[in-house]
């Protein structure tokens, strides 16, 4: 994707700050999409499906699967389809086209297909997201950074805000893109029928984090190892009084416990954790791998972290320890290169046997 300003001053100056519009992201870019393949996705029972539309002043959403039917409402409408690379080869191979983001931070691609003037109303988002133009027109009116004091409308299940006066608007053309940050309003409305690619981002809670962390620890930490006073045991304080002293001195404690057990693999077992792993087993069924040469599917969440003397490779929240020499696949995998699968067991029987346990690789004939 050509951003329209260079990497490094997109990454300390746009990032998780401020919109950025981006011209011919992907000149001549076409859909690989049509809106009757969208409508035909959102009829299968496993897709995460909605249509949006407004009637009578209000607000309506419905959730998938639908039927044919229901595509034929006579207010504007918009149909919303979440995961579409899980589903469509071409799509997913708009993922190699982002910038230099880490890939663990990529969510999927959402596609939205909307008749005339059809919209999803003003909302803003919690996650950092690529709205790349793939059919018609869509105009967007960014608006002003939100958060939770932001004044928020319910409406059937829709998290929307009071309508608000665009900051900025732009209209996109195929191959249009616009960035937009966590917390920026922003407001689609299509001109004609238009379909949207929407490239997003996702971050972990921080009591998530917090979470996985201490339960890390507990698991390594002796149960009999007390709280040491030290110096704080004769220091004279009040009868039951907790002082400032006891609490440094129990923080000092903790932090000491975390910097000594924590290896930080949860780190990556949480941000390669795919949503629903029920479903997931139902949408990616294990295929036999029958070509020369293989890449990582688009449907397997893949991170790594070196260590001295080998590599932890985290695959949809679980890892292996790998040999260090496994290094410069596991980097040219998660850049979406081919391998061939001689090389890779010859080269990386480790990394090979692991990914192909967790059902991570795909050859070239697969669909």
């Amino acid at each position: 994707m050509r951003l329209s300003v260079p990497t490094g001053q997109f990454l300390s100056e746009y990032w998780q700050q401020k919109p950025l519009f981006c011209p011919q992201a992907l000149p001549g870019f076409k859909s690989p999409l049509t809106p009757d393949e969208l409508a035909g996705l959102a009829m299968e029972p496993s897709a995460e499906s909605r249509m949006v539309w407004q009637h009578a002043g209000s607000w309506q959403q419905q959730c998938g699967p639908f039927a044919e039917d229901a595509f034929h409402k006579p207010d504007p409408w918009t149909l919303l389809m979440h995961g579409v690379d899980h589903w469509h080869s071409e799509v997913a191979a708009l993922r190699q086209s982002l910038p230099p983001i880490p890939s663990w931070r990529f969510d999927d691609i959402m596609v939205s297909y909307a008749t005339d003037g059809a919209g999803v109303g003003p909302h803003f988002d919690r996650y950092d997201v690529f709205l790349l133009q793939g059919q018609g027109q869509r105009e967007w009116r960014l608006g002003p950074a939100c958060d939770d004091s932001t004044p928020q409308l319910q409406e059937n299940g829709l998290s929307l805000i009071p309508p608000f006066k665009a900051k900025e608007t732009f209209v996109l053309e195929p191959g249009d893109a616009l960035y937009v940050p966590p917390g920026i309003a922003h407001w689609g409305i299509a001109r004609g029928e238009s379909m949207t690619f929407s490239l997003g981002y996702r971050a972990p809670r921080i009591a998530d984090l917090l979470a996985r962390q201490i339960d890390g620890v507990l698991t390594k930490l002796a149960p009999q190892l007390l709280l040491e006073d030290g110096f704080l045991a004769p220091t004279g304080a009040r009868a039951g009084e907790i002082t400032s002293d006891h609490i440094a001195n129990a923080r000092a404690a903790l932090q000491s416990a975390i910097e000594a057990l924590d290896d930080f693999t949860w780190l990556g077992e949480v941000v390669t954790e795919v949503a629903a792993p029920g479903d997931q087993d139902d949408l990616y069924p294990t295929t036999s791998i029958v070509g020369e040469s293989v890449r990582l599917t688009p449907t397997s969440r893949v991170a790594w972290m070196e260590r001295a003397d080998a590599i932890d490779v985290f695959v949809d929240g679980e890892y292996r320890s790998i040999p260090l020499k496994a290094i410069r696949w596991v980097i040219h995998l998660c850049e979406g290169q081919w391998a061939t699968q001689q090389a890779l067991r010859e080269d990386a029987p480790e990394l090979y046997e692991y990914l192909e346990e967790r059902n991570a690789l795909t050859d070239e004939d697969a669909s």
